[in-house]
């Protein structure tokens, strides 16, 4: 549940920076011949729109309205009570409420030449509010785009790479907390999230499993709009030295434009130590799909580019079913590796 602090300091991300954010899109869409773009977000993917807006959407779902020229409009269904907090912790003027999002839609519209609405991220949309929304405005035509802003949050900024640095001195604090010999799942999780929240972590979500003294945790924290994943093992220490060989080899090759076969291979063949029927899997997660967990952007072929912001994990799974796990974000540069988490 995202419950966690929300702060728009513009001595983090500066104004201006948020506003080419914004223009970025903007010369995206007008360059594909796109009058309107909108962006629907939900509270399990309100990445987005928190990067454009700085809003978290702790409600239901949202419609950013992005034209290709002027101010960013956001489409709620919330009660026009809550839009002074709103306005204050996010770049936003104009937020506009209704009982749904077509109705909405044509109201935005409302007065404008008829032209071309684009939906970003279009194979994400639920197909009940893309026929709503069509139905809406019949004349207008309602074109797919892909993952825009996705693409745009993949390589952060300086500014944002900073924030990240704070959030993983957070997250590592938690992990030496989580750490202490003897804890079961519940407390190691405990120690994670309250110490994750009260550093200033909008979020923070977890998976858990435990298999007599063998814990398992994975968590990705929000920290501002930027995530982190961690995961650990404990109770088994033949596990974790195999899982951190593998990692050390793993990130011994990787750096930007490494094929992702050489760190797939590399970590795999130091998995010697593993259990003899254990299976062995290595994942890249970029950073644009942390809060997913990296189910909707498989890692390209040709492996990480500069600057990229991503999660390496590390499994294995024995034949009992037992799964141990090693994880850590890293940001990505020409020669190699900044360890984030670690």
């Amino acid at each position: 549940m995202k419950r966690g602090l929300v702060v728009l300091d513009h001595d983090e991300i500066g104004e201006r920076e948020w506003r080419e954010r914004a223009e970025r899109v903007q010369a995206q869409i007008a360059q594909a011949g796109v009058d309107v773009a909108l962006i629907y977000n939900d509270v399990s993917r309100g990445d987005d729109i928190g990067y454009l807006t700085n809003l978290v959407i702790y409600w239901n779902e949202g419609v950013l309205a992005i034209p290709a020229h002027g101010e960013l409009t956001l489409l709620t269904k919330l009660s026009m009570r809550v839009f002074p907090w709103m306005k204050r912790n996010s770049t936003l003027d104009d937020i506009r409420s209704g009982r749904a999002f077509g109705g909405l839609v044509a109201g935005y519209v409302e007065g404008r030449e008829p032209g071309t609405i684009g939906l970003i991220d279009a194979d994400l949309w639920p197909a009940a509010i893309v026929e709503e929304i069509s139905q809406a405005v019949p004349d207008w035509t309602i074109a797919p785009l892909g993952p825009l802003v996705r693409d745009q949050r993949s390589i952060p900024s300086p500014a944002e790479v900073s924030l990240l640095r704070t959030g993983a001195g957070v997250l590592r604090e938690a992990l030496a907390a989580a750490t202490v010999p003897g804890l079961d799942a519940r407390e190691r999780v405990a120690a994670l999230e309250r110490i994750a929240r009260s550093g200033g972590f909008a979020d923070i979500l977890f998976r858990t499993a435990q298999t007599g003294e063998l814990v398992t945790v994975d968590a990705a924290g929000e920290y501002r709009h930027g995530w982190l994943l961690v995961g650990r093992t404990f109770g088994d220490e033949d596990r974790v030295a195999a899982l951190r060989r593998a990692q050390d080899a793993a990130l011994g090759v990787l750096r930007a434009g490494v094929p992702w076969r050489d760190v797939e291979g590399a970590a795999l063949a130091a998995l010697d130590g593993r259990p003899g029927d254990a299976i062995a899997s290595l994942r890249w997660v970029s950073q644009a799909d942390f809060a997913t967990g990296g189910e909707l952007q498989p890692p390209p072929a040709e492996g990480p580019a500069d600057g990229e912001v991503a999660a390496l994990v590390i499994e294995t799974v024995d034949g009992a079913g037992t799964r141990s796990v090693l994880t850590d974000t890293v940001l990505v540069t020409p020669t190699g590796v900044e360890p984030l988490t670690l």
